[in-house]
């Protein structure tokens, strides 16, 4: 089976990425524009003006939700299991 990738280009916090992927272009430019307000946020509302330091702490947002979603995914699939709604999850 060949994976189709395709080729996008994407404008993070002033920067321009190529970016090659065999995701959906909606996801790719929601992910992007996701990063670049996060990024913005934080430049503007912190003294740091280190842009590593800006994309570090955006990278670190961004897995806190997604830890929390995947917590929160968990509890809802283990009382899904108790309730014995499915026995396929």
């Amino acid at each position: 089976m060949v994976i189709e990738k395709n080729k996008f280009k994407i404008d993070i916090f002033d920067d321009q990425y190529s970016i090659i992927s065999d995701e959906k272009e909606s996801d790719i430019l929601k992910a992007s524009g996701l990063v670049d307000a996060l990024m913005r946020e934080i430049a503007d509302t912190s003294t740091l003006g280190d842009r590593k330091k800006i994309a570090v702490l955006s990278a670190l947002r961004i897995a806190s939700r997604l830890v929390s979603l995947e917590n929160s995914l968990q509890k809802l699939t283990d009382s899904i299991k108790k309730k014995g709604l499915s026995s396929s999850i």
